[in-house]
């Protein structure tokens, strides 16, 4: 059994927990074993969130063993073949868990916390960000969600959905699209324009990735 983990990491009203479970329920379509757990305690808005997702994928021919199943929700440190970072603080607070082969998937637009917002700290240029990120993995990958999302569709409600999409485009979900567009459709409101922009945000992430 392959086991893939993915980590979505940001703030509270930013979809970080809408994004998982779509994941998850898309995975129950798709007959593929899946866990995982999200931080609910701080979901209030611009508190950190985060989701564990962590899948089981039998090989070809392989049959079930339960004892190599997924035994745990969160997924341990330095193991996450994927990290949905959708703020740049929250993205390099979860840096630990990414593994140093795995992607990092990391939306440049920022939330200032209190501190920066009162005068009292400065928030990091995105370079740090970057930086720093590159010491637990060398595939790190900026976007600014937020301002496609604005462009494309006139604010920021699509922004996550644009974000799953880019994450899908790195191959590292191991679903296929159907799974995900079925799920939307069955989970989200206004399904069309956020299977658009799913869409959309998975186009974009080729280019993202090529470049």
């Amino acid at each position: 059994m392959r086991k893939v983990n993915i980590l979505i990491a940001g703030v509270g009203g930013q979809g970080v927990m809408t994004i998982g479970l779509l994941l998850k329920y898309a995975a129950v379509k798709a007959g593929i074993m899946v866990g995982g757990t999200e931080t609910r305690g701080a979901s209030q808005r611009e508190g950190s969130v985060n989701s564990h997702v962590r899948f089981g994928v039998l090989e070809p021919g392989e049959e079930y063993d339960e004892r190599r199943g997924i035994h745990a929700s969160l997924v341990p440190s330095g193991t996450a073949d994927l990290l949905i970072g959708l703020e740049p603080m929250e993205t390099l607070r979860n840096a630990k868990y990414v593994s140093s082969n795995g992607v990092t998937i990391m939306n440049t637009y920022e939330v200032w916390p209190v501190s920066v917002r009162a005068g009292e700290a400065e928030y990091p240029p995105i370079e740090k960000f970057v930086e720093a990120m590159k010491a637990f993995t060398p595939h790190v990958y900026t976007v600014n969600v937020n301002s496609m999302a604005d462009e494309k569709y006139g604010g920021y409600t699509m922004a996550g959905t644009i974000m799953l999409g880019i994450a899908f485009a790195t191959g590292r979900i191991p679903l296929e699209m159907h799974h995900i567009e079925e799920t939307i459709r069955e989970r989200l409101g206004n399904p069309e324009e956020n299977i658009d922009a799913f869409h959309f945000g998975y186009k974009e992430g080729k280019k993202i990735l090529s470049s």
